[in-house]
């Protein structure tokens, strides 16, 4: 789980730290507090992207850190990422020209691990995602994570694969002895040139954040060596002064048994500014203030910034293109191979990929019966009288994608009488907001992801509904961390942890504060958003009252199926 989050002038946030426990914890505010820029700035942490617009007004850079725990990784992935205490720190900072640098346990990482990391970590349902559950691919995608298809989609892809390459094949054996020639003088020149150019993938973040180090190292070099002599000798003899302090205080501890706190602090400060100094002198010493080092950095990062333009913007997609272009110097080099072999290959790869497409179809048609009676189970408790749900697979034969056959279709009625339609067609904001809910609760059963994020799940919904997603989040949080995003009291009435977040005017500029509520301030902020004002009425408060106690009433009523 999130234990720890640190914020720095990240958008309209100056700084923040938050301690977090498991179960539910929920956000509230007034409306345009800036809720939603927490879960936004988590969102950053882990690999999402992001543009200099995200630093705060006048901050020359912003910086987001989480602690999390070990345990909330699967055991293999703590195992390759080589974690062993409880906890282990993720740290992304963004500057004005828009780069930006992770770090993980203090180790410079790439935005792409970040975002690894943050799929195994978090799963964030934002507002934005009622438009994306639209999408039949994202619920292709949702139907396979739900029926654990990665192996068999794996497998397929890799067929389809060989079949575009036969393909490729095909049409080498047709061009001209001067097409070949030309093709092949192309792709070896190019892949030529990535190879020799020697990439890995994260070396462009590292030597960004050496070159701060080697640009500035003779001002650091004369800086770190000032502050080293100034702590042991010059004008300012820090740690002679201090051992003579110490002394006297050992002295003055003697005779009276009070002073002894003075001698302590005397000898821990001691102890520091000798660390300190020692730190200072190995730092400098590793100081790199050659100039050549320097050109070798600016080079070498001139040289990527040239590769990345040329071959796809990164150093991952130009390798991935030079492995692609031997696909091609091979199909061209053997397309002396008669038309006859390669029209056999072709028919094989076909012919598996057929196969393999049928089970993928199979499979996903017994995910669908399952996932459509487990979402209409979940759903149908969400105040709805009459519904329908149904995840629809159809297959068009021999109509091959990089996916399969198949199309998928998420079908939906909130109506008696009425027949399943497509979700897109048929769903209000309120019943969008149901589905999305009943779909991440099943999907939560059924992975192992530990911290669920929802950003006003509650969108659309009335008081009554309201309550019923309140006890659904609750329940989901026995097993997982939740973060909730929500202007409902009959949610943050369920939350473990509440938050109230507040915008105010600091130093000319707005700004954000975040207080956790102890049991009486929550109920105080719960009778806010039952009446909309900004102080609660004697009314209010008994009614929020009433409203914790019932939640309060579900809690001690033991687990339930979710």
């Amino acid at each position: 789980m999130l234990k720890r989050l640190e914020i720095k002038n990240f958008a309209i946030i100056d700084r923040l730290a938050l301690e977090f426990g498991g179960g539910l914890n929920v956000f509230t505010g007034e409306t345009g507090a800036g809720k939603s820029i927490i879960i936004e700035a988590i969102g950053f942490l882990l690999g999402e992207r992001a543009n200099s617009e995200l630093i705060r007004t006048g901050a020359s850079q912003a910086e987001v850190t989480g602690v999390f725990c070990v345990c909330a990784l699967p055991k293999k992935l703590a195992a390759d990422y080589g974690l062993k205490g409880p906890d282990f720190s993720v740290k992304r900072q963004l500057d004005p020209g828009g780069k930006t640098r992770g770090f993980f346990e203090g180790r410079p990482v790439t935005a792409a691990f970040l975002s690894g990391l943050g799929d195994a970590l978090v799963d964030f349902h934002g507002q934005n995602e009622h438009q994306s559950l639209m999408k039949p691919e994202v619920q292709r995608a949702l139907l396979d994570r739900y029926g654990r298809l990665e192996d068999d989609c794996a497998a397929y892809g890799s067929v389809f694969e060989e079949r575009r390459r036969c393909f490729e094949r095909m049409d080498s054996v047709s061009l001209s002895e001067e097409e070949k020639k030309r093709s092949l003088e192309l792709y070896r020149f190019q892949v030529s040139e990535i190879e020799s150019a020697a990439l890995k993938v994260g070396e462009e973040e590292e030597l960004q954040a050496l070159y701060p180090r080697l640009a500035n190292a003779q001002r650091l070099f004369t800086l770190s060596g000032r502050a080293y002599e100034l702590l042991a000798s010059g004008e300012a003899p820090a740690v002679p002064a201090l051992e003579k302090a110490l002394k006297e205080a050992g002295e003055l501890a003697a005779l009276d048994g009070t002073a002894e706190p003075i001698k302590e602090s005397l000898s821990q400060a001691l102890i520091l500014l000798r660390d300190a100094g020692e730190t200072l002198y190995r730092y400098s010493k590793g100081l790199d203030t050659d100039p050549e080092a320097l050109d070798e950095c600016l080079s070498r990062l001139d040289k990527i910034a040239v590769l990345k333009k040329k071959y796809g913007g990164s150093a991952a997609a130009a390798l991935a293109y030079a492995a692609e272009l031997k696909d091609r110097i091979t199909g061209l080099e053997d397309s002396a191979l008669d038309k006859k072999e390669i029209s056999a290959r072709l028919e094989k790869a076909e012919a598996l990929l057929l196969k393999l497409a049928e089970a993928l179809h199979a499979r996903r048609l017994a995910a669908a019966k399952k996932l459509s009676a487990a979402v209409l189970r979940e759903i149908s408790r969400l105040g709805f009288k009459e519904v329908k749900f149904a995840a629809a697979v159809e297959a068009e034969e021999y109509r091959f994608t990089y996916h399969g056959m198949d199309s998928v279709e998420f079908m939906f009625s909130a109506n008696p009488g009425y027949p399943l339609k497509p979700l897109k067609f048929t769903a209000s904001g309120g019943e969008m907001s149901r589905v999305m809910l009943g779909l991440k609760t099943v999907l939560a059963a059924s992975d192992n992801i530990p911290v669920l994020i929802f950003d006003e799940v509650d969108a659309g919904v009335g008081s009554t509904v309201g309550r019923l997603l309140g006890e659904k989040l609750f329940r989901l949080a026995r097993t997982k961390q939740l973060f909730c995003v929500t202007h409902m009291p009959q949610i943050a009435a369920f939350s473990d942890a509440h938050f109230y977040v507040e915008k105010a005017v600091k130093n000319g500029t707005s700004a954000i504060t975040v207080a956790r509520l102890d049991p009486a301030q929550s109920a105080g902020e719960i009778a806010r958003l039952l009446g909309g004002k900004l102080k609660s009425s004697e009314l209010g408060l008994k009614h929020a009252l009433e409203l914790i106690k019932e939640s309060r009433a579900v809690k001690e009523s033991g687990p339930r199926d979710l």
